[in-house]
């Protein structure tokens, strides 16, 4: 499975690399870049996406995401304002 992380810090970076020593199956692509309508392209061909506090997950982009097949949006904070959760 290949995931695509959104405003990726240096931290997040090593700290997801880690489950890749014992999980062979996943790919991870880092991107440092939020999420929005001028940068879902960049999650083509991944499975799920991974986003941050600031990243945008409107109806824009949701919609995007599933016309490119991914399957799976998870968050890595506990803030969700900027995410169309009843749209989703």
């Amino acid at each position: 499975m290949k995931f695509a992380f959104f405003d990726t810090k240096p931290y997040d970076r090593e700290s997801f690399e880690r489950c890749l020593e014992s999980e062979k199956n996943l790919e991870f692509k880092f991107y440092e870049t939020k999420l929005n309508e001028d940068t879902v392209t960049l999650a083509s061909g991944c499975d799920g996406v991974c986003v941050f506090v600031n990243d945008t997950v409107n109806k824009e982009v949701i919609d995007k995401l599933c016309d490119m097949g991914v399957k799976l949006i998870a968050l890595r904070c506990a803030g969700y304002n900027k995410v169309d959760v009843k749209y989703a």
